[in-house]
């Protein structure tokens, strides 16, 4: 092996090295595992470029030439004079070929190297998705032809004054799309400069739930600070002479009691939603009799849909199964039919029944007759604290999550859920699951 190309293979191993282990500790969970596991690869890499060479013991031919002899060879001069001849740098890059490539290739990360001259002299697979250009038509163009973004420019002008500059860069594309990028110089001594890798690392599934996370934060922090606010108003009313008021004393704590079983309720939505998206909630599914499911959340909800004068059709037949988890089917039902006798008027109707479809999976749904959901809101519905309308959500003890828990809860169970609405009309709520074959 060339001392050279050891050189370069090693610094771009020790370069994606320290990248894996860098972001390895600062993040959690499985992408750590993920980027530890890539350091620990190309520490495998790192081991077989260091090692002496078997073939070819240490000898001034093997050694990295020296910049006095990079000035008396005309090879030599050519590689590290920008701009000049990166064919020669890559073709000395390819004495490593079957190590560096079965690296680089089966990387997720994009990886570009450039020479002093700032042309690109390598790409790897996973480059070539995200730039969206062959390794071909990439090779001996300067970056900015392929990547025009000034923090990229910033981050190749800080990298030359020493250690890895790091930062992030959105493309803009058929989606917007958002890269960890880190940039480095490889060296040949604190004055030579040889060129430079760029690593470039996909971290919009990452900013996505980033975003998603703050958001619902966000709103349960709004959330909480409602019913909070309500109650310390009442209490402060009390305090300050309102609890001798033996007429108007009972209708405070009655709000207070409102509020404070609001604030349980929202309580309880987000720990329940939490649990179902850790996944714990759903460890298992079987086997489950739908017609027997429908037939105990009916009878729970009695006593709301008989205030109101609701009249429900269980229309399922006994013995109709899916695949499924007990509680977490129960949960579905039970959110779905109370969302239905919530916003169904009085005196109204509503249907659960259940069909099988062409392909053995068993679709079953619950119908409304309420005000319906405008065409806009449809596709909404099912996100954290989305209310079509919010004040009479309140007003009715909603927390904006029932719909939110369907959607997870079915996706746990392998399902589907769907929804049909037209205003003045009313709503119907389906979900698919596995049928059991019999």
């Amino acid at each position: 092996m060339k001392a050279s190309s050891r050189f370069w293979g090693t610094a771009v191993l020790l370069f994606l090295f320290i990248t894996a282990v860098i972001l390895g500790f600062h993040l959690a969970g499985l992408w750590a595992v993920v980027f530890l596991a890539a350091g620990a690869g190309i520490t495998l890499g790192l081991v077989y470029f260091l090692a002496p060479s078997k073939s070819a013991p240490a000898s001034p031919e093997n050694s990295l030439p020296s910049v006095s002899s990079a000035h008396n060879n005309d090879v030599e001069r050519d590689v590290y004079i920008p701009g000049r001849n990166f064919d020669e740098m890559l073709q000395r890059l390819g004495s490593n070929e079957s190590m560096i490539n079965v690296i680089l290739n089966s990387m997720s990360e994009g990886v570009l190297l450039l020479n002093q001259a700032d042309r690109i002299v390598l790409m790897n697979p996973s480059a070539e998705k995200i730039l969206e250009m062959s390794e071909k038509d990439g090779l001996g163009r300067h970056y900015l032809e392929i990547v025009r973004h000034p923090v990229l420019a910033d981050l190749l002008t800080e990298s030359k004054n020493g250690g890895i500059s790091s930062g992030e860069i959105e493309f803009m594309g058929k989606e917007e799309r958002t890269f960890a990028v880190s940039v480095a110089a490889v060296r040949k001594n604190p004055e030579l400069i040889l060129g430079q890798i760029v690593v470039l690392s996909d971290i919009t599934s990452m900013k996505r739930l980033m975003r998603m996370r703050t958001d619902f934060v966000a709103n349960v922090s709004h959330e909480l600070k409602t019913p909070l606010t309500a109650i310390l108003g009442y209490v402060e009313t009390l305090l300050e002479g309102a609890i001798d008021d033996k007429k108007n004393r009972g209708q405070f704590l009655k709000k207070i009691s409102d509020q404070a079983q609001r604030l349980h309720a929202l309580i309880s939505d987000v720990l329940e939603l939490s649990k179902i998206e850790s996944g714990m909630f759903i460890t298992s599914l079987e086997p489950m009799d739908l017609s027997e499911v429908a037939s105990q959340v009916i009878e729970v909800l009695k006593a709301k849909w008989e205030s109101k004068e609701i009249k429900i059709h269980q229309e399922i037949m006994p013995g109709t199964k899916v695949i499924a988890h007990q509680e977490g089917l129960f949960h579905v039902f039970e959110n779905l039919l109370d969302n239905a006798i919530k916003y169904s008027p009085e005196k109204s109707e509503i249907r659960v029944f259940s069909k099988k479809l062409d392909d053995g999976r068993v679709e079953f749904s619950v119908e409304d007759h309420g005000s319906g959901i405008p065409p806009e809101a449809q596709s909404r519905v099912f996100e954290r604290f989305f209310r079509v309308d919010a004040s009479r959500s309140r007003a009715m003890g909603g927390t904006g999550l029932g719909l939110s828990i369907v959607k997870h809860l079915a996706e746990k169970m392998k399902g589907e859920v769907s929804l049909k609405s037209e205003e003045g009309v009313g709503s119907t709520f389906s979900l698919i699951f596995s049928g059991v074959v019999r």
